[in-house]
């Protein structure tokens, strides 16, 4: 991932999901959601499905995608970059855990803290994000996401292994 073109190919799309429920405002979890999205990433398609609560109470499930790979870089870039030095170790630590065999590294994100403007990662009532990685042949996907997130973060030297695609 020696140059922009490199990093623009590894990451494919981003997908965010949030539920706003009853007793939430719904274009207040929206820009929760749109906070976690550099203004320069364009392009983020939204959808919104309307669902009962287990007690019948409305929730809006708020789906968002980005498919350009520019856009999705500058988000995982912008994100990365926004966490604490805390949460960043913890990702680190945790990629095993958060990436599965595809390569979709899988983060959940405080909805109060997106809205501030801010990111934090929470497990609980959250926003969940799933980053979708081009890992190349023979690579573990688990290790891959790591050095990337780790270069990106800027607490590594450039992989020379990752192929330009």
């Amino acid at each position: 991932m020696a140059d922009e073109g490199s990093k623009q190919a590894v990451v494919l799309g981003v997908e965010f999901s949030a539920i706003a429920h009853a007793t939430e405002d719904e274009r207040k979890v929206e820009r929760a959601v749109l906070n976690l999205v550099p203004e320069e990433a364009g392009g983020v398609a939204t959808t919104v499905q309307r669902l009962s609560g287990y007690h019948g109470s409305p929730l809006a499930h708020m789906a968002m995608r980005i498919s350009n790979r520019r856009s999705a870089l500058e988000t995982l870039t912008s994100l990365l970059r926004s966490l604490s030095p805390l949460d960043r170790r913890r990702l680190l630590d945790e990629a095993g855990d958060r990436v599965d065999s595809a390569g979709n590294l899988y983060l959940r994100l405080d909805k109060q803290r997106a809205y501030l403007g801010g990111a934090a990662l929470h497990e609980i009532d959250s926003i969940r994000v799933r980053f979708r990685f081009r890992i190349p042949h023979g690579a573990d996907p688990a290790d891959f996401v790591r050095r990337s997130m780790e270069e990106i973060m800027g607490e590594a030297e450039p992989a020379s292994e990752i192929p330009d695609i």
